[in-house]
């Protein structure tokens, strides 16, 4: 049954449907509404065309570049994410051996160090690594740029981030290796904190299969694919389909028009803005009554890039044993929004 044919959008986001079962084991729809923007340095905003990751997107190194939308039916929270190149800014002298860039969401922050090129020397103990060379070229913000990585010869891999540089299982093999070039900074003593792994150098959306949320995805043994699947297990943990990495996510939901500050990345400089005030209201429609669905902003995610910023909102709806009982689903866009597109976005101070 189609149910995109039978959702009715008023408003400026993409909206799009997906079944799948709940807990519980019963039929749900997911209704998933997008918005996207691209934000000028200047903070001005416009509207702009909207993309859809069913099954996610990959960047050139490897990593997620975009979560995939129907990965969930449900997110508690806002999970926060940027992508895209560290760039410095041309300046007299020689250029810097070490960078910064931070991230600024709300009362969320990350930062993460830049190195340039650094590489293992073998010594009598673990190797070491040199003194990072100059950051003449930008540096993307990847995964495969931090720390991890696999070992080719015992398979064995950093479940936090098998891509990177500098995990292995025989020391000597790093002899000559390029290190990580991106590093969380350890910001422990700020009683907001969360702990980051050291793999933990990017902005960029965590995939479902590391750690931590491989961990969440509950006990998929011999009793549960006897006993439940394709339900999920009893002991799965909705924080699964959380993919911010720690620090950025925020456990109660976040509005379209949080302030954001993205720091050392921008080659102009600091880059800050404020999206207009947008929300997303859901509702079906069964035997001519209207029925509400609760739902929240739970994905922003910025393309420094592009230029682009993308918003998700989602909700499930519990479907009846004949799904054609329901005749509509309603997607309401509330928010002042120009018709030529173009957004005066305030910036902050």
């Amino acid at each position: 049954m189609d149910f995109d044919q039978r959702t009715q959008s008023v408003g400026w986001m993409r909206t799009f449907t997906d079944t799948t079962l709940d807990p519980k084991g019963r039929d749900v729809l997911v209704v998933i509404a997008k918005l996207a923007f691209t934000v000028g340095f200047d903070g001005r905003a416009h509207l702009a065309p909207i993309d859809l990751f069913r099954s996610g997107l990959i960047d050139p190194g490897g990593g997620l570049l975009r979560p995939p939308d129907v990965e969930a039916d449900q997110k508690p929270g806002t999970d926060v994410g940027l992508v895209g190149t560290a760039h410095f800014p041309r300046a007299p002298g020689a250029p810097p051996r070490t960078s910064l860039a931070w991230l600024r969401v709300g009362t969320l922050h990350k930062a993460v160090k830049i190195f340039g090129p650094r590489v293992f020397a073998a010594r009598w103990g673990d190797p070491v690594l040199s003194d990072p060379a100059p950051l003449v070229a930008p540096v993307p913000l990847r995964w495969d740029l931090a720390w991890g990585g696999r070992d080719p010869q015992s398979g064995a891999h950093e479940p936090f981030n098998p891509l990177g540089r500098g995990f292995t299982s025989t020391p000597s093999q790093l002899d000559g290796q390029l290190g990580p070039q991106l590093e969380p900074v350890d910001e422990s003593a700020s009683s907001t904190a969360v702990t980051a792994h050291r793999s933990h150098g990017t902005f960029a959306p965590i995939p479902a299969n590391w750690e931590p949320r491989r961990s969440l995805i509950g006990t998929h043994d011999t009793a549960w694919a006897h006993e439940r699947a394709p339900v999920r297990p009893r002991d799965f943990d909705p924080l699964h389909f959380s993919w911010a990495v720690p620090g950025l996510r925020s456990a109660t939901s976040l509005t379209s028009d949080v302030p954001v500050e993205v720091g050392g990345v921008l080659e102009e400089g600091t880059w800050r803005f404020a999206l207009p005030k947008y929300d997303v209201r859901f509702a079906s429609v069964s035997g001519g009554e209207e029925h509400p669905h609760p739902s929240h902003l739970d994905s922003y995610l910025i393309d420094a890039d592009a230029r682009r910023v993308e918003l998700t909102w989602r909700t499930s709806v519990l479907l009846p044993k004949k799904w054609e009982l329901v005749e509509k689903i309603l997607v309401t866009g509330k928010g002042d929004l120009p018709e030529d597109g173009a957004l005066a976005s305030s910036r902050a101070a």
